[in-house]
C-alpha cells in the first residue's frame, strides 16, 4: 500500500522576478571594477588619522537582469559608474578604522540592490608596510536563497 502522506514541495525565491530558474540563470551578469584607486583615512594608528592612504578596491558583483536593448533606461541596469560613486562616498564619509569594515560596507551597499546575488571584494592598502607592496582583505558575500515549503 502506498503512503498517503503528502510530500513537501520546495520553491526557491531569489528575490527577483518570478521567471523560471533556467531563464534567470541565462541572464546572469557580472560587473567588474578593477583597481579602483581611492585616497582615504583608514587605520587605527595615530599617523593614519592624519594622512590619507592609497587603497585599491576590486569588485565583482553578480546580478540577474534582462539583456539590455538599445532603448533600455540606464536605471534598469546595474551601472558600474553608480557603484564607483557609492564606493567613493563610503570611503570619504568617515574615518575607517578597519579595512574589514570598509569592504563590509561596500558589500552591504551592493547586496541592498534586489538584483545582486553575490559580491567579491578586495581592498588593499598600498605601501602600508615597507616589506609588502600592499596588504588588505578579500571577502565573498552572497544572498541566501529562501526555501519555502508549499502546502504546509
Amino acid at each position: 500500500m502506498l503512503s498517503s502522506r503528502k510530500e513537501p514541495r520546495f520553491a526557491i525565491d531569489f528575490e527577483c522576478d518570478k521567471q523560471s530558474l533556467k531563464d534567470i540563470t541565462e541572464r546572469k551578469w557580472s560587473i567588474v571594477i578593477h583597481d579602483l584607486l581611492l585616497h582615504c583615512k583608514i587605520g587605527v594608528y595615530p599617523h593614519e588619522f592624519v594622512h590619507t592612504q592609497k587603497v585599491l578596491v576590486n569588485l565583482e558583483c553578480d546580478y540577474f537582469a534582462p539583456s539590455p536593448q538599445p532603448n533600455t533606461d540606464v536605471s534598469q541596469i546595474l551601472c558600474y559608474d553608480t557603484l564607483v560613486k557609492a564606493i567613493q562616498t563610503i570611503a570619504a564619509k568617515d574615518h575607517i578604522y578597519f579595512i574589514e569594515n570598509f569592504v563590509e560596507a561596500i558589500s552591504d551597499h551592493c547586496l541592498s540592490d534586489s538584483r545582486v546575488q553575490k559580491v567579491k571584494i578586495s581592498a588593499m592598502k598600498i605601501n602600508a608596510l615597507d616589506a609588502a607592496k600592499s596588504v588588505g582583505v578579500k571577502i565573498t558575500r552572497k544572498k541566501r536563497a529562501k526555501v519555502i515549503l508549499e502546502g504546509y
